[in-house]
């Protein structure tokens, strides 16, 4: 899924908000096909929700919603699909990233 790749880029280049309004469509489609991708996909978007909300200097708001993602990451090693290997790059970026912004 190009989407997953480009939140990779986009994280990496510190546009926070822009990686979780690329995730949003796909984040639509997918939740009414699997439930597991879906929450996949929204602690995804919860990550770089709290990374723009840790830039903004919303510091108690970055961590509520960094702890929704840190809730749907184990779905990636559980769920069955195509595109868990991209799942977890784009879980590993955020990780990555976590400590330099936090």
């Amino acid at each position: 899924m190009q989407e997953l790749d480009d939140f990779v880029t986009m994280i990496m280049d510190d546009r926070f908000a822009d990686a979780h309004v690329v995730l949003e469509h796909p984040w639509k489609t997918v939740r009414s096909e699997s439930k597991d991708e879906g929450n996949i996909l929204k602690g995804l978007i919860n990550g770089a929700s709290a990374f723009e909300l840790k830039r903004i200097g919303r510091d108690e708001a970055a961590l509520r919603i960094w702890a929704a993602f840190e809730k749907y990451r184990p779905l990636i090693d559980t769920v069955v699909s195509s595109r868990t290997e991209q799942y977890l790059q784009c879980a590993k970026i955020l990780d990555k990233r976590y400590p330099e912004l936090f």
